[in-house]
């Protein structure tokens, strides 16, 4: 069987990088040049560039993994979301595949915390101060080319992730405020309080967080989980796992292609829905 070859669409993206790795890892994958050659395509551009690319896949009938978000609006994401619905896209919510947060959710699925009566989220790395997003990436900071901020580029891993652990709870924005540095056109970090369901949660999301990392805790009425990366503590029991990765969405998109399913993606509705939460995050913190 010869390899699966994957192009890579664009390569603004900060991601770009762990998407070419995982591909190149693969021992039955390989990146090609063009189109014309390609079985399947990965899109790593600017998020303002996203429905062009789906278009172009589309026509050459690629199934396509796009970086998230899978654009910069609620409406712009409505327009875009038949890709998800038809199995053409699979958004790059790579946080689904962390064997930690599987963990997590068959712990939630059981109801050994009890009632869940609070939840902290919390996701962030020092990029702008470590200079991340200067050069290739500085399109992330500018919303004329899909820039959507700090809280919205890493807490929409949080929202999904809320979403996948607990698919019944609906998820409601209560309050929110951003950091927004002098001279910059977007958010450095933000802070949202929502219901998921009947359970308070806090998000907190940010690229001035060091050294940053995944945190996750949740209280329930008989035990406590606290995860901090691929740490992960239920009650006095420790765990450890591999941390999340970038690259596991691609494996998982990769396994996909070959008919080995890894993780379940987030469907047309999940991706609708985070764009609506983050629309709602960002009212609450310009009504702050």
């Amino acid at each position: 069987m010869r390899p699966l070859r994957i192009a890579l669409l664009g390569t603004e993206h900060v991601h770009t990088a762990d998407h070419r790795a995982a591909v190149t890892a693969c021992p039955d994958a390989e990146l090609c040049h063009t189109l014309d050659e390609a079985d399947a395509a990965v899109i790593c551009s600017t998020t303002a560039r996203h429905g062009e690319w789906l278009r172009i896949a589309a026509t050459a009938n690629l199934p396509v993994l796009v970086e998230k978000p899978l654009a910069a609006s609620l409406a712009e994401t409505t327009a875009l979301t038949a890709s998800v619905g038809s199995g053409a896209a699979v958004v790059a919510m790579f946080l689904r595949c962390a064997p930690a947060l599987h963990r997590v959710r068959s712990v939630l699925a059981t109801g050994a915390l009890g009632e869940i009566v609070g939840a902290r989220l919390s996701f962030g790395h020092p990029g702008l101060p470590d200079g991340m997003f200067e050069g290739t990436a500085a399109w992330m900071l500018d919303p004329a080319r899909g820039g959507i901020g700090a809280f919205a580029d890493l807490g929409i891993h949080l929202i999904d992730l809320l979403l996948w652990l607990r698919p019944d709870a609906p998820i409601a924005v209560r309050d929110a405020r951003f950091r927004m540095p002098a001279g910059m056109a977007v958010d450095s970090s933000g802070v949202a309080v929502c219901d998921w369901g009947a359970v308070p949660v806090t998000l907190a999301a940010g690229w001035t967080t060091r050294p940053g990392g995944l945190r996750l805790r949740v209280d329930g009425t008989r035990d406590r989980l606290v995860l901090r990366d691929g740490l992960l503590a239920v009650g006095p029991d420790v765990e450890r796992h591999a941390p999340q990765a970038a690259g596991d969405a691609t494996r998982a998109f990769l396994a996909g292609l070959r008919g080995r399913s890894m993780w379940r993606p987030p469907t047309a509705a999940d991706v609708l829905t985070c764009a609506s939460v983050l629309e709602g995050v960002s009212v609450a913190a310009r009504r702050a």
